[in-house]
């Protein structure tokens, strides 16, 4: 892919140079700067108002492996003004090697740029070069703290004082030939797993469709939530998964409404918030979806949302790695992340009621006809998240 020209902002003079060091190397030939104890100093530019950034949790970390929500990357919002798209933003953190430039990006036709740091504490974002440098500075201590967490290191489903309970309604709505199950659901090596696979009760019955020759067995879903444990109203909720492989069930990390919907609107009666959904590979629409669901004034649901229109672009390795899957809730708007990635924005008005998490791969009856795997399939939660802000943040 070819990489736009390296730009700086338009009509800027500055009268200090960038001397941050990246790895040992300065990011401009005039070499790394001393704070006086032998050690690199922070990068040099003039603050402007032009540079507006700010912190936001860890909400990054996609790898085959397993890692504590703490080692997560922090994402860093920035904006500058008055820059032709494309303008290289650099983020500079200190780490064990001194200064160290941990991420670049590219502004959009906005001016907006997100990045990344593991590196916690004080952040520079810095525009240009030499005499042109300009920036901000931020602190990872002024991103919304955690509220809840859960790493899943130990038997935290289905046991007494459980944090998450299975949500096991039957085989009833779209999920004639499913149902949820605790034996579809544990806990192991630090992961949640969770499963469809045959339902042993029901061996050697087939469920058939309406309008369908073929027949299916009866299967068990993971399908659990924290109704009644962990609830909240604004902020951020997240969510590191590996996805399970196959078509004809669909991964999903979502929430609803504490208590029920009601009618009214969102910000009276609530709304189911899907964070993310997964069908599997081999989609025709990407198979990666967002919605929010609510009850208007007479009741009658209506869904905002749909599927992610670069779902394909996000990447083909979602049974392989695993992703972080955010959710930034305001009264004013969602905003969905994959990792450091917006995938969509939906203005509001939003939520206004506390809302519990619910993770799960269900099988639903649409689906079944499209499954092209080997039960059981199986996806996996590295840990979950909750930054509640209240209102305001």
């Amino acid at each position: 892919m070819s990489r736009t020209p390296r730009l700086v902002p338009r009509s800027r003079t500055r009268g200090r140079a960038l001397v941050a060091c990246s790895l040992g190397v300065a990011l401009v030939t005039a070499g790394c700067s001393s704070s006086g104890d032998g050690e690199a100093a922070p990068p040099s530019y003039e603050r402007s108002d032009d540079v507006t950034a700010d912190v936001l949790p860890q909400l990054a970390a996609n790898g085959e492996d397993v890692e504590a929500a703490d080692d997560a990357a922090w994402l860093v919002d920035a904006t500058v003004a008055d820059v032709d798209e494309g303008t290289p933003v650099t983020l500079v953190a200190r780490t064990a090697d001194g200064w160290t430039e941990v991420d670049e990006g590219e502004t959009d036709a906005t001016g907006w740029v997100s990045l990344t740091s593991r590196a916690s504490g004080d952040l520079h974002v810095v525009v240009g070069e030499g005499e042109d440098a300009i920036g901000a500075e931020v602190s990872t201590d002024d991103a919304p703290a955690a509220t809840f967490t859960d790493d899943f290191d130990d038997d935290s489903v289905d046991v007494e004082g459980a944090t998450w309970v299975t949500r096991d309604q039957g085989y009833i709505g779209v999920r004639t030939c499913s149902r949820a199950s605790s034996d579809a659901a544990e806990v192991t090596d630090g992961v949640l797993r969770l499963s469809v696979l045959e339902d042993p009760d029901r061996k050697g019955d087939e469920c058939t469709l309406p309008g369908r020759r073929k027949k299916f067995p009866y299967r068990l879903n993971g399908h659990v939530g924290t109704e009644g444990t962990v609830g909240f109203t604004y902020g951020f909720a997240a969510a590191r998964i590996k996805t399970q492989a196959a078509r004809g069930q669909h991964a999903a990390f979502w929430m609803q409404a504490v208590g029920g919907q009601r009618s009214g609107g969102p910000k009276k009666g609530g709304a189911e918030i899907d964070v993310i959904e997964y069908f599997g590979g081999g989609h025709p629409e990407g198979g990666l979806t967002s919605f929010t669901y609510y009850l208007d004034k007479a009741g009658k649901k209506q869904t905002v949302g749909g599927w992610l229109p670069d779902g394909k672009e996000l990447g083909d390795d979602w049974a392989e790695q695993f992703h972080v899957f955010s959710l930034e809730w305001t009264p004013d708007e969602y905003v969905f992340r994959i990792d450091d990635r917006v995938t969509q924005r939906l203005e509001g008005p939003t939520a206004g009621r506390p809302e519990f998490l619910i993770l799960s791969l269900l099988s639903s009856d649409y689906e079944l006809p499209r499954f092209d795997g080997e039960l059981p399939e199986t996806m996996e939660v590295d840990w979950v998240r909750v930054w509640e802000t209240g209102p305001k943040r």
